[in-house]
């Protein structure tokens, strides 16, 4: 069955063809970057044609987006930490989960440094991936702010960076490994930056 009659699919049908694009997107991201990419090599790849994915996205740009934005969304906290600290253990967990993926390793370096030449794609960037993610943190931590485990002048932004930054500087920029020790030593320090003072 062709995938350009789309529309008169099944819903599962129709998520199966998605789910083929959204692969293709990344696997080209990966080995040909966001500058080669295109709607014809997306298609080839995912075993549609150029119709189906104009349907869908107007552009590559918005394609692109949809599909990063797809595997990146962060996950809800699970509510199981005891505490603020284990609460920023997990988040430095899923943080380094999702970085240290091998394909979003490849992707997210170039697509930032598109969003660097391209004002339009940097606005797109922080609106599809960046704020949800840190939007995720702080739902995370309200709890722990509203009881007084984190210190009601912290400087929010400051403590986002802290839950992200480090991690991405360490895989895409040393290219090593986030080990656990690490991600415990790190916790210990955002820990003792948002406690509030004894």
């Amino acid at each position: 069955m062709s995938t350009d009659s789309i529309q008169g699919q099944t819903p599962r049908l129709r998520h199966r063809v998605t789910d083929a694009v959204v692969a293709a997107v990344l696997e080209e991201l990966a080995e040909a970057g966001y500058g080669a990419l295109t709607m014809e090599s997306v298609a080839r790849r995912a075993g549609a044609s150029k119709a189906t994915l104009y349907r869908r996205w107007g552009a590559k740009e918005e394609m692109v987006l949809d599909a990063v934005a797809s595997v990146s969304q962060p996950p809800e906290s699970s509510g199981d930490a005891t505490d603020v600290r284990s609460a920023i253990v997990e988040i430095l967990a899923g943080v380094a989960a999702w970085l240290g993926d091998p394909m979003i390793r490849r992707i997210l370096p170039d697509l930032l440094a598109e969003g660097l030449r391209s004002e339009a794609m940097g606005r797109a960037l922080t609106a599809h991936i960046g704020e949800p993610r840190r939007s995720a943190v702080e739902r995370a931590l309200e709890g722990a702010r509203r009881t007084g485990e984190v210190r009601p002048d912290v400087h929010l932004e400051l403590l986002l960076d802290l839950t992200a930054a480090p991690i991405y500087w360490r895989i895409s920029g040393l290219r090593s490994e986030v080990d656990e020790e690490y991600l415990a030593e790190l916790a210990d320090l955002i820990h003792r930056y948002v406690a509030p003072s004894p």
